[in-house]
C-alpha cells in the first residue's frame, strides 16, 4: 500500500485484522472524553450560529475572519463525529480498498490541515485589525482583492504542502491496528520546517502585531489624556486589542500543544489523548469567548434580553393584575313628549 504502513499497537482481536477500521475498546475508552467535549462544542456552536442567522447586525464583512475561524471548528467537529461513527460501527475485517484509503487519508490529514488554517486565519485577522487601528483604513472595503487572495492562499498552500510531502515520501500515513490513522513525517528536516511554517512563524508574527497594536493604542491614549479627551474610536480600538489578546492567550494555551505533538507522535499515548482533548475543549470555548468579548454580540444579547423581558415577563405581570370593574352611569331616562290635544275641525 503506497505511503501507508501498519503498526500493531494493541494486543486484542484487532491484531488478526490489521486493515480493520474498527477501534479497539481501549481506543474507544480513550476517545470518550473527547466525544463529550465535542457534544458540548456542538451545542455552543449551534447557539452561536443561531445568533448569526437571526441577527443581521452580526453579519458584517469585518467579521469574515472570525467566521472563517469558527467554520474550521465546525469542520473539525464533523471530522471527529464522522471518524468516530466509522471506527465504532465498521465490522469488515478487510474493507473496500478505496473506502479504507479515503477514511485513513481524511483522518490523518484533515485535522492537521485545519489546525494550520486556524493559525494563519488568526494572523490575518490580527493584521487586518492593525491596519484598521494604526492606519485608520477599512480593510474590508479598500483591499477586497487582497482579502480574496489572502483567503485563497491560506486555504491552498497547506493542502499543496501535504500533497508534495506525501508524493515525495517525506510523509506517510500510518495505520495503528485498533486505532486511528495518523500522518507520520519521516524526515527530521521536514518536521522542523513544518513546525516553523505551521506554528512558529505565524505565532511570532502574531506576537509582533499584537505588540505594535498595544504600543499604538498606548501612545494615542497617553496623548489624549494630556488633552483630557478620549474618543469613542480609541476606546473601541483598545477593546479590539484586549479582545484579541485574551482570545489568543487562551488559544495558545489550549490549542498549540496539539500542533506540536502532532509533528512527533508515533502512536496513541496519554500525551496525544490530552493534547487532543485540549483541542476540542478550545473548540467548545471559541464561540463563548468570541461572543463574550465582541461588543456586537453583547448588543445582541442585551437586545434579546430586553425583548424577552418586555414580551414575557411584563405580559405575565399584566395578566396577574386585577383589572378594576368600571361602573357605568345610569342610562338616561327617555321621557316621552306630552301629546297636545288638537280639536278636530268641524
Amino acid at each position: 500500500m503506497n505511503d501507508m504502513t501498519t503498526s500493531s499497537e494493541f494486543n486484542d482481536t484487532n491484531s488478526t485484522c490489521p486493515l480493520s477500521l474498527l477501534w479497539s475498546q481501549a481506543t474507544i475508552d480513550s476517545e470518550r472524553s473527547a466525544l463529550y467535549a465535542c457534544i458540548i462544542a456542538t451545542v455552543t456552536h449551534s447557539v452561536f450560529w443561531l445568533q448569526f442567522i437571526l441577527c443581521p447586525s452580526v453579519r458584517q464583512k469585518t467579521m469574515q475572519w472570525l467566521y472563517a475561524y469558527l467554520a474550521t471548528d465546525i469542520l473539525l467537529l464533523f471530522r471527529f463525529f464522522f471518524t468516530f461513527i466509522v471506527h465504532t460501527t465498521s465490522k469488515e475485517c478487510v474493507p473496500n480498498r478505496a473506502w479504507f484509503l479515503l477514511i485513513c487519508y481524511f483522518e490523518a490529514i484533515v485535522d492537521d490541515y485545519l489546525n494550520t488554517l486556524e493559525v494563519y486565519i488568526l494572523l490575518a485577522l490580527n493584521i487586518c485589525r492593525y491596519i484598521q487601528i494604526a492606519r485608520n483604513r477599512n480593510v474590508y472595503t479598500t483591499y477586497i482583492r487582497s482579502l480574496i487572495c489572502a483567503h485563497v492562499t491560506i486555504y491552498l498552500i497547506p493542502l499543496i504542502s501535504y500533497i508534495i510531502q506525501l508524493s515525495v515520501g517525506w510523509a506517510q500515513v500510518v495505520v495503528f491496528v485498533g486505532g486511528s490513522c495518523d500522518l507520520s513525517i519521516t524526515n527530521i528536516y521536514v518536521q522542523v520546517v513544518n513546525i516553523i511554517w505551521g506554528y512558529g512563524l505565524p505565532i511570532i508574527l502574531n506576537i509582533f502585531v499584537i505588540y505594535y497594536n498595544m504600543k499604538y493604542v498606548h501612545l494615542t491614549s497617553r496623548l489624549r489624556r494630556t488633552q483630557h479627551h478620549v474618543s469613542a474610536r480609541e476606546k473601541y480600538h483598545r477593546s479590539l486589542v484586549i479582545q484579541f489578546l485574551v482570545f489568543y492567550t487562551v488559544w495558545l494555551l489550549l490549542w498549540s500543544p496539539n500542533l506540536i505533538a502532532y509533528q512527533f507522535r508515533r502512536s496513541i499515548s496519554n500525551l496525544t489523548i490530552i493534547t487532543s482533548l485540549l483541542n476540542y475543549i478550545e473548540i467548545a470555548l471559541d464561540p463563548i469567548i468570541i461572543s463574550a468579548l465582541d461588543v456586537r454580540f453583547q448588543k445582541v444579547w442585551r437586545h434579546l434580553w430586553t425583548h424577552f423581558r418586555n414580551t414575557i415577563i411584563c405580559n405575565r405581570r399584566n395578566q396577574r393584575r386585577i383589572v378594576p370593574t368600571r361602573i357605568g352611569q345610569n342610562p338616561r331616562t327617555i321621557v316621552p313628549a306630552q301629546h297636545q290635544t288638537v280639536p278636530f275641525p268641524t
